[in-house]
């Protein structure tokens, strides 16, 4: 961001309007309440009464939480402001578009990816539970016949040691990182041979974690990021997949 647009972006904050002076106090009272989602925060007569603001005020403010996905209004006598559950794929997609927009190329990609997944497998070697162990082995005994029917599977290992870590930062940093870069991905032709080589990778990967031994992991999550450079393309555009819809609680 220029300079320009930062001064830019201070100054409509200072001169803010009250609908967002409103939803950043509803924002911070749900964040300071531990984020109680499906938890009621008032109906909208008793949020205009402790606003002291206009219904077209607040439901403005309303909407900025919908989009925000921090809260909704639910119609009915038993309804009000509702606190939500962000989702992650929403947000990680958002980012991974703006990064798209910025224009990121393969390089700038990669060497993030490998500073945080790196940082993630030593994480997760050191936090590791048997439960996290057994689900690792049973998610890389099936990889071979997930990954040769689509790329799209070489993913799923590197989410799981992201949550292995137990950053929720890393988590998000992860999920907006492996969908760009799988946004980028050229498929290759040799599918089994491909996959047969993922597998043997994030097996050695594994061994570290499970055994362990985080500098070992960090340095093998790092080489292997990094080697992915062969299947990406800068050229093509890019198009981040839409997450699936969920139903609505």
């Amino acid at each position: 961001m220029s300079l320009h647009a930062i001064r830019q972006h201070r100054a409509v904050r200072a001169s803010g309007k009250r609908a967002e002076d409103v939803a950043a106090r509803i924002e911070a009272h749900i964040v300071q309440l531990g984020w109680p989602s499906g938890q009621v925060l008032g109906s909208e007569r008793e949020l205009l009464d402790k606003y002291k603001v206009s219904r077209a005020t607040l439901r403005e403010a309303v909407r900025l939480l919908e989009h925000h996905m921090v809260a909704r209004m639910r119609p009915g006598p038993r309804g009000g402001l509702v606190v939500m559950t962000p989702d992650a794929d929403v947000v990680s997609r958002a980012m991974a578009l703006y990064l798209s927009h910025a224009g990121v190329d393969a390089r700038q990609l990669l060497e993030m990816r490998g500073i945080v997944e790196g940082q993630a497998a030593a994480l997760a070697a050191a936090n590791a539970t048997p439960i996290e162990i057994d689900e690792m082995r049973v998610l890389l005994a099936e990889e071979n016949e997930l990954v040769e029917g689509s790329y799209r599977h070489t993913k799923d290992f590197h989410l799981h040691v992201a949550e292995m870590s137990r950053n929720p930062v890393m988590v998000l940093f992860v999920r907006c990182l492996t969908a760009l870069t799988e946004a980028r991905t050229v498929p290759a032709l040799a599918r089994k041979e491909i996959a047969g080589r993922v597998n043997d990778i994030h097996t050695r990967i594994a061994e570290s974690i499970m055994a362990g031994d985080a500098e070992t992991a960090r340095r093998r999550m790092t080489r292997h990021i990094h080697a992915i450079d062969e299947f990406l393309d800068d050229k093509s555009p890019v198009v981040v997949a839409k997450p699936k819809a969920k139903a609505r609680a």
